[in-house]
């Protein structure tokens, strides 16, 4: 009878660790550059397997299509309004020809030293 009543308490919502920018995140847009080249190239690979390989001009358009939708992530995050992201699909495109430029000058520096007689 003499109980005391309990007060009603409001849940409090968690509360993010860092607020989301929304200008867009550059470690999403190099990993979405990245992501999109590799997963391109699962995928045309596949389609290339269908197709039976050989001398296809579908192939070649085929291979192309990876690096037309890199541009197209930056062309669809800047008009998103998230500059940032698409700062960083360029970055991403700006590593991937880095990365491709320092592996063929590892494979010429390999064959610099073995004789082509």
């Amino acid at each position: 009878m003499n109980d005391p009543t309990p007060v009603p308490t409001t849940p409090t919502p968690p509360v993010p660790l860092r607020p989301r920018d929304p200008r867009g995140s550059l470690l999403l847009g190099v990993g979405c550059a990245w992501g999109m080249l590799i997963g391109g190239y699962i995928v045309i690979s596949l389609f290339a397997g269908l197709l039976g390989g050989g001398d296809n001009v579908a192939i070649i358009i085929l291979m192309l299509l990876p690096w037309i939708g890199i541009i197209g992530l930056i062309v669809w995050f800047a008009t998103r309004g998230q500059p940032r992201t698409a700062s960083g699909v360029a970055i991403g495109l700006a590593s991937i020809f880095a990365v491709g430029l320092l592996l063929v000058a590892a494979c010429f520096g390999i064959l610099a030293g073995t004789n082509f007689h």
